[in-house]
């Protein structure tokens, strides 16, 4: 009989095992894999294992999440700080001078917005008191970075589309963290206890403050702790400077993931000079990123229940497409006369590819659990299968725009006289060619690097 930790290691093991295999023959293929890693964990949980279809023939358990302790909670939170601090740090500070505004603007209001609205629709719709509806709706609010950086090859001619997609997604990790926090200070009050406004603010304050200080402080010391340190440990240290900021964050009453998101910002662009320890560090961190994704994903799915009526399929199906239809109203109403710039391809896309990804999938299995600590078990379900719904549909949705965008078809439209006047420009001046391909560079600068010495 196995003793708890090893059975925790062996369930960890099914999952990344399995989930490795898939994402590497979906890599190939060049598909996304978030889809399907969902799927996979599904596979193993008690949706198919425990239903009584099978239960009457064979019972099996093959993993047990909650058997698994704090092993999957702790796997969450180091997974939401590398994807933040390997997003911003991944970040040219001159693209993000270029598209903070814009992307800022569909980050942090957007996901206000979004919390709100899809708050109010959820507490009538699925019938959920109107605290854990706000508290549902601030976790899928936000779009995930590490599923938007899959359609890079996809939008490749669509590149301030995708720039600013990319961008905004960065951003969405630390807030899409953030905004739940506060929710959850919320439903541990007692009831009858006074709600002081000012006072959330004033913590909200703070966790920016503070988290935006530690991040700073920390960020620009990084290049003075690399000296006398090997090369091979560069990457490590790296590493070990993100979870001591997100520590020391929470410790003063800041935010861990904003303060993760300004050091990566800062230690990549002002700090770290030498492009080779850039490439190690992009190298190391990728890789581990890639095993926590497919983990949190592959845990997700193996924590779901996923029993439910016709009439509960269809109101999640309805409820995702307000979610969509919303999308498209906020981002042109905040990029007001800014639409101009774009062409319609531009804004479809920025319209309709934003899927939710890990940090929804992080932090929804942490929230249900607060949800059951309240005396709400039902509720938690709930919200789990709906936020895991989401999440799938919105990968799903988001891969069917990204296809249909990337067709010449839609490629070879006309042009707007602004762009036209671009690309007479780009061939007047080459330099200014030059530079703008520079301003273009983004997250996946490593990839087009290997790409061009093979071409």
């Amino acid at each position: 009989m196995l003793d708890a930790i090893s059975l925790a290691v062996t369930y960890f093991a099914i999952l990344l095992g399995f989930g490795v295999l898939l994402a590497n023959v979906l890599k190939k293929r060049n598909i996304p894999d978030t889809i399907f890693l969902l799927l996979l964990g599904l596979l193993f949980s008690p949706t198919f294992i425990s239903h009584p279809f099978v239960t009457q023939y064979i019972s099996i358990k093959l993993v047990d999440v909650q058997a698994m302790g704090n092993i999957p909670d702790f796997l969450r939170i180091l997974a939401l700080i590398l994807v933040v601090f390997t997003g911003t740090f991944n970040l040219n500070f001159r693209i993000f001078k270029r598209y903070s505004a814009i992307s800022l603007k569909l980050a942090v209001i957007g996901v206000l917005i979004n919390t709100i609205v899809l708050g109010v629709i959820a507490h009538f719709m699925f019938n959920i008191e109107i605290l854990f509806a706000f508290l549902f709706a601030s976790v899928i609010s936000g779009t995930g970075s590490a599923v938007v950086f899959a359609f890079e090859r996809a939008l490749a001619k669509s590149r301030r589309a995708l720039t600013i997609i990319k961008v905004e997604s960065i951003f969405n990790s630390p807030i899409s963290v953030l905004v739940p926090l506060i929710f959850l200070d919320l439903l541990y009050l007692t009831p009858g206890a006074l709600i002081e406004p000012m006072k959330y603010l004033s913590q909200f304050w703070l966790m920016i403050t503070a988290g935006v200080g530690t991040g700073l402080l920390i960020g620009l010391s990084v290049s003075r702790l690399f000296k006398g340190i090997r090369e091979e440990y560069t990457p490590l240290l790296l590493f070990a400077i993100a979870l001591i900021t997100y520590a020391l964050a929470i410790g003063v009453g800041g935010s861990g993931m904003l303060a993760v998101a300004i050091c990566g910002l800062v230690a990549s662009n002002f700090s770290i000079s030498k492009k080779e320890d850039r490439e190690k560090i992009i190298r190391f961190e990728d890789q581990l990123s890639e095993m926590l994704r497919i983990s949190v994903f592959t845990l997700l799915g193996a924590q779901v229940t996923l029993i439910m009526g016709l009439k509960e399929f269809v109101l999640i199906i309805l409820f995702f497409v307000l979610v969509v239809i919303l999308r498209p109203l906020f981002l042109l109403s905040l990029m007001g006369g800014l639409k101009r710039k774009f062409s319609r391809l531009d804004i479809m896309l920025m319209s309709f590819i934003a899927p939710r990804g890990l940090p929804a999938a992080a932090m929804v299995p942490i929230i249900a659990a607060a949800v059951i600590s309240v005396g709400q078990p039902a509720m938690a379900d709930t919200i789990v299968n709906i936020v895991f719904m989401v999440i799938l549909l919105s990968v799903l949705f988001s891969t069917l725009v990204a296809k249909i965008g990337s067709m010449d078809r839609f490629q070879k439209g006309p042009m707007k006289e602004e762009e036209q006047k671009e690309k007479e420009k780009e061939k007047e001046s080459p330099k200014q060619e030059v530079r703008k391909k520079e301003d273009y560079q983004d997250l996946f600068y490593m990839l087009e690097e290997k790409e061009d010495s093979r071409g």
